[in-house]
């Protein structure tokens, strides 16, 4: 469990405030901040907050450290960020594996290698979400943040579209967190969005689900991130702490179903009918349990589902996992409303210029891996994509620099 000294009179000081605030119509200053979710979003997120000033409450629903369903590839492009934070250090003395190319294996076993220079330096990094978000949520609380861990959201008080505190229930004790603007980065489940907008649940039959799970490999890739190619889906195969291999993969619903949702069954009958992956997977020993998550969709979601709560990370867009690039978009989209809230410290100007810059930064990306999703799910357009990528290294480079730049590439796709 991590807490922080100053929890109980932080809170009390943050009520009063919300009470003062209450009653001055539209235009409110932002001065404190409550984060639902500490994931890499949302400690990111704090900690920039923080060190800019401003009063900051992060609640996480687990207790830390705990596993998380991802495939665990850090691109290039986030080492600067941890720099920034103040955790490379101590991410390094996880011991993470670095990864220096990715490899896309199609069925029959022919690939496309995409070298980690390609995405901004010469190496990635392959680390467990466990040891990676405890890092940051560790440095949050070194920032100054104020930290519940294990605390669900339990309500939301919210008037004339403005949400005035949220409640947890923390050691058995239900806690007021009052704040002037709320965050949601506790991921594609969305509490906080969900219960001030009265939204549904998602669907009860989803179109994707994914698996997570580690391994103790009989072969290894040291230095590679593998993602085998299969009718019905794709996994992603990479090295991290320990000597352990993470596999990571997604289907679609009705495969999962098929096969009554059991993840050992989708390997040896989908996954391993790739050529690639039948040779890293025979042996290797499961250590840790199946995650599962269904996936309802990608892209950009409602990034300001009420007037002073913003959406940030999965919460506010998904991007397709077999890109790599989920936890750099997290760490670039904390860095994006931290620059916003510093520098428009007033709830609507903020809000409209987190949307504005948000979508500029990420909607190329996002257009151009749904583009390529198309292709990751369709075994014999991924085959051909496999050798027309692997016969041009010029149009391999283009597209896996495309999933990391602003703009947007293919927009008419």
């Amino acid at each position: 469990m991590i807490t922080h000294l100053g929890v109980l009179q932080n809170c009390a000081a943050a009520s009063r405030k919300g009470l003062q605030l209450r009653h001055m119509g539209s235009s409110r200053p932002i001065e404190s901040v409550a984060i639902v979710g500490a994931g890499p979003a949302g400690s990111a997120l704090a900690i920039r907050l923080a060190g800019a000033g401003f009063g900051v409450t992060l609640i996480e629903r687990d207790r830390f450290p705990r596993q998380k369903l991802c495939g665990e590839f850090v691109s290039p492009g986030a080492l600067p960020h941890f720099a920034e934070l103040g955790v490379a250090e101590r991410i390094e003395s996880v011991g993470g594996a670095a990864i220096h190319e990715t490899r896309f294996y199609e069925p029959g076993g022919r690939s496309v290698t995409v070298p980690s220079a390609w995405l901004g330096s010469s190496s990635a990094l392959s680390i467990s979400r466990a040891q990676m978000d405890l890092a940051l949520l560790e440095r949050a609380v070194e920032a100054g943040v104020t930290v519940f861990d294990g605390a669900p959201l339990t309500a939301v008080s919210h008037a004339d579209g403005f949400v005035e505190s949220i409640k947890v229930k923390h050691e058995g004790k239900e806690v007021t967190v009052a704040a002037d603007l709320f965050v949601d980065a506790a991921g594609r489940a969305k509490p906080l969005t969900r219960m001030v907008t009265g939204a549904a649940p998602p669907a009860e039959k989803p179109p994707y689900i994914g698996f997570k799970s580690h391994f103790r490999p009989r072969v290894s890739n040291s230095g590679r991130c593998e993602i085998f190619l299969f009718d019905g889906g794709y996994a992603g195969w990479s090295p991290i702490e320990n000597g352990h291999a993470n596999l990571c993969f997604m289907v679609r619903s009705e495969v999962a179903r098929e096969r009554g949702g059991h993840a050992g069954r989708i390997v040896d009958e989908l996954i391993c009918q790739n050529s690639r992956a039948a040779e890293m997977l025979d042996g290797a020993e499961r250590v840790e349990k199946w995650l599962a998550v269904t996936v309802s969709g990608f892209g950009i979601a409602e990034l300001t589902p009420a007037l002073n709560v913003f959406a940030v990370g999965d919460a506010g867009a998904f991007i397709d996992p077999f890109t790599g690039s989920g936890m750099l978009m997290a760490l670039e989209g904390a860095e994006t409303l931290a620059g916003v809230v510093k520098g428009h410290q007033e709830v609507n100007s903020a809000r409209q210029v987190y949307r504005s810059e948000f979508r500029n930064r990420f909607a190329g990306r996002l257009r151009t891996s749904a583009f390529l999703r198309r292709a990751a799910f369709m075994p014999r357009l991924a085959k051909l994509a496999v050798i027309a990528a692997g016969s041009s290294a010029g149009l391999s480079e283009m597209l896996a620099r495309l999933t990391r730049r602003s703009g947007a590439p293919l927009g008419r796709l």
